[in-house]
């Protein structure tokens, strides 16, 4: 039981550094990506306008775009949210 605990301890040191350790010139820092994420998230509120159903439908938007697209190593997390906020914009037109 302590072996397994101690391998689950080393494991998930090592996916947070990996998580963590960005080159440096990366230029999307965490608190950039949280910021963007909320981007994302206000975009989605403002769309849906308070309808489930619309809500819904933007969910599984989201989801089409993750799997259509999903986050490589050609680009940097914020630029993920950026191109999300312009597509969900795109295909339910821009509501202000």
């Amino acid at each position: 039981m302590k072996t397994l605990s101690r391998t689950l301890s080393s494991l998930i040191t090592a996916g947070l550094l990996g998580l963590f350790t960005l080159p440096a010139s990366a230029a999307c820092t965490a608190d950039d990506a949280v910021a963007k994420a909320e981007e994302v998230a206000a975009t989605v509120h403002r769309i849906a306008d308070g309808d489930p159903v619309k809500a819904n439908e933007l969910y599984e938007q989201l989801v089409a775009l993750q799997l259509r697209n999903p986050t490589t190593d050609a680009h940097d997390p914020c630029e993920a949210y950026d191109r999300i906020v312009d597509e969900l914009e795109k295909q339910n037109g821009a509501v202000e």
